[in-house]
């Protein structure tokens, strides 16, 4: 029996994945292209299209539509001033996107369209007569809206605060265009419901690759070592950075003069770039790197000391199942089913936060315990075996298709 055709959308090329929503859409992809013949069509900025999209390319049909690099902060700026939509909603909709989709809609038998992130959702042919599932990595507005209460400079917080504003209005709108909604978590699902009680909610989370990402029993932790990694350009993680940077890094080297913290990921700043040339800040940046476990089976812990962002965090779901204690802030561990002191240290203030560290340090059999437990809870509950499962009964329900039927 023939395999039935979705079609996905994305704002990005998902290979390689290496960030967040990459890794999601590439490993959904891989687990799902055994069911469904998937044409997968994403934007592509140059710098994007530099990579070899082969390894890719074998799971699905990929289109790639070109978009321009992201504007500078002031051409931004003055996007965000003439617009009543989000300037992502500007920047992620073009005629060739929706020229594109609307041949393949022509050409193809699609069941099922599956969108990921609301501000795609515009590019689609209007009065399409095929299922849509959206599935929201993050909510955008409360995103922004808690970046706008941090943003460094300050003078950035109002124009920060009037496109939280903007995606407040526009996010749900979209959302209620949906027939199914697919949510990273129980606490992003009960949000969606609120705005929109009528349209069908189903958890669709993120995961992690748990026979890649496993501990090294034989690997010692340096006890001098922090890891955090993300992508830099996405303003959640630069801030995490300098927060951490100013705010609890001299309290734990008050008491260990040593430990430093090692950036991980793609594109650090030059603000984090010159914490990294600072000898005294004990920041080492590193940059992306081919294979993140070593640094995760070798560190003494992990910390993610967010205070702006939504979804869940693959970085927390990669450190957990290489063992690695973890260190969090409670938003950047929302949305997680975690338990402090089971599975990791949750502490939302400096003092607390450096506590924290403080006691794994001088507790090496604290760390040892959460680790393992840690990557318990990880293989029981986010393997994308598990999540890729969720995301075909959503398509098997917008199908008509009951389980029992089969394909």
């Amino acid at each position: 029996m023939s395999r039935p055709h979705v079609l996905m959308l994305t704002p990005y090329l998902p290979y390689p994945p290496i960030s967040g929503g990459r890794m999601r859409t590439y490993n959904l992809i891989r687990q799902l292209t055994s069911e469904y013949a998937i044409t997968l069509v994403s934007f592509g900025r140059p710098e994007e299209r530099a990579f070899d999209t082969t390894p890719l390319e074998q799971f699905c049909d990929l289109v790639v539509v070109d978009r321009p690099s992201s504007p500078g902060l002031l051409r931004a700026a003055v996007m965000s001033l003439t617009s009543f939509r989000p300037i992502t909603m500007r920047l992620y909709s073009s005629p060739a996107m929706r020229d594109t989709l609307a041949r393949l809609c022509t050409e193809r038998p699609f069941r099922v369209i599956h969108v990921e992130s609301f501000y795609m959702v515009p590019n689609l042919p209007p009065d399409l007569d095929v299922p849509l599932l959206l599935s929201e990595p993050a909510i955008e507005y409360l995103v922004w809206a808690r970046h706008s209460r941090v943003a460094r400079p300050f003078y950035a917080r109002p124009g920060i605060a009037l496109e939280a504003l903007k995606m407040r209005l526009w996010e749900p709108r979209i959302w209620g265009q949906a027939d199914t909604i697919g949510a990273m978590s129980e606490v992003d699902a009960r949000l969606i419901h609120r705005h929109v009680p009528h349209t069908r909610v189903v958890l669709a989370p993120n995961a992690v690759d748990v026979a890649h990402f496993t501990p090294d029993p034989a690997a010692e932790r340096d006890q001098c070592t922090a890891i955090y990694m993300g992508d830099y350009k996405y303003f959640p993680n630069e801030d995490a950075v300098l927060y951490f940077a100013a705010n609890i890094l001299p309290l734990v080297r008050a008491r260990r003069p040593e430990f430093r913290l090692v950036l991980l990921g793609k594109d650090p700043t030059p603000a984090l770039r010159a914490l990294g040339d600072d000898p005294h800040s004990g920041v080492e940046v590193v940059g992306l790197v081919d294979d993140t476990r070593p640094y995760l089976r070798s560190c003494a812990m992990f910390v993610c000391p967010l205070r702006s962002g939504s979804g869940t965090r693959y970085k927390i779901l990669e450190a957990l199942a290489c063992g690695a204690p973890v260190v969090s802030t409670s938003v950047g561990s929302e949305g997680l089913a975690v338990r402090h002191d089971e599975h990791l240290l949750i502490a939302d203030h400096p003092e607390d936060f450096a506590g924290a560290i403080l006691r794994l340090l001088d507790d090496p059999a604290l760390g040892a315990r959460l680790g393992q437990q840690g990557r318990e809870w990880v293989t029981a509950y986010h393997a994308w075996e598990q999540s890729a499962a969720l995301v075909s009964a959503a398509y098997r329900h917008l199908m008509g298709v009951r389980d029992e039927e089969g394909l």
